[in-house]
């Protein structure tokens, strides 16, 4: 039990040291706050129409593959 304990403290203190929760922070920040488009990305125009060719990615589509995927890491153990 003592070594769980003592892994959280090292991540604990590689968060810290390398700032990833100020990061983390700030990014976080910044999409709420500034919301980048795609336009502002450069990945489609303002006038772009985007088509669906069948193969758009849905909230349920995503969710199973992600799932799907998450099987096949833990399969592994």
């Amino acid at each position: 039990m003592n070594t769980a304990g003592n892994r959280e403290l090292q991540a604990k203190e590689y968060l810290e040291k390398h700032r990833i929760m100020e990061l983390l922070s700030q990014l976080t920040s910044f999409l709420l706050f500034v919301r980048p488009t795609l336009k502002n990305l450069g990945l489609c125009t303002a006038d772009e129409v985007l088509n669906d060719d069948g193969r758009r990615i849905t909230l349920d589509k995503f969710r199973d593959e992600v799932n799907r995927r998450m099987e096949e890491v833990w399969s592994s153990f």
